[in-house]
């Protein structure tokens, strides 16, 4: 058994025991809920490695449901969907969710971003041991960071990011005026990379741009360079 305790919130008993299935498979222990309230239970009650979120439940919605979430857990939330639209996906990572999977899904595919997100959580846990908050910040003139505390100061005002927007901005402030494709930031926060998943990431930067760029619609740190990916410049 690998250990790391997973979430499947979906009122469709079909599909929670498909997914459920293949994790047993794959050794992954799993609890399901069939509700918002349920799932807060859950969670409270055994601390899931990952969540697997439908966005339409009997009792409330997953997006508010995983602001919820957000105030007790910071672990992976992959969200279940039907709607796959930008302005979806803008409203789900705004609140903190890291993943959409679009329903009909391959079981295998999900799976797959499973283990990488749960990947990733190790990686990033592992990178935050040892060292001192104190001296980990870094960053040139008005955006700050510190990459063991996970705080961003902007102006001198802290600035709350979620987790893959701080993973972002963590990145390519690590790479000041260098091209970082897409393909790289993918695999580099993601754990893995195609096309499609291209949309995530530009949805991504578009929120994360609401909170560290003095105009959003003019930006100046993060810069799109078309066609191959983002690049961070230095703000003064």
């Amino acid at each position: 058994m690998s250990g790391e305790l997973i979430l499947i919130v979906d009122d469709e008993p079909d599909i929670s025991e498909l997914i459920g299935m293949y994790l047993d498979k794959e050794g992954y222990p799993f609890r399901t809920a069939s509700s918002g309230a349920e799932a807060l239970r859950l969670v409270a009650a055994f601390t899931p490695q990952l969540i697997i979120l439908d966005v339409q439940l009997p009792d409330i919605e997953g997006y508010e449901l995983c602001s919820q979430l957000r105030k007790t857990t910071t672990v992976p939330i992959l969200f279940l969907t039907c709607k796959d639209t930008e302005m979806d996906m803008v409203i789900g990572l705004s609140v903190g969710g890291d993943d959409f999977v679009s329903k009909p899904f391959s079981p295998l595919t999900l799976l797959a971003r499973i283990k990488a997100h749960l990947r990733r959580s190790k990686l990033v846990v592992a990178s935050a041991e040892g060292g001192s908050v104190k001296d980990a910040w870094t960053g040139v003139g008005s955006l700050q960071i510190n990459r063991l505390s996970h705080e961003v100061m902007l102006d001198g005002r802290p600035i709350e990011l979620s987790t893959k927007e701080f993973q972002l901005l963590a990145m390519l402030m690590s790479h000041p005026r260098q091209v970082l494709s897409f393909e790289q930031i993918l695999q580099r926060i993601w754990g893995y990379h195609s096309d499609t998943d291209t949309k995530t990431l530009q949805v991504h930067i578009g929120t994360l741009r609401k909170k560290v760029e003095r105009d959003p619609a003019k930006p100046t740190a993060i810069i799109n360079v078309r066609g191959i990916g983002y690049k961070y410049n230095e703000q003064a």
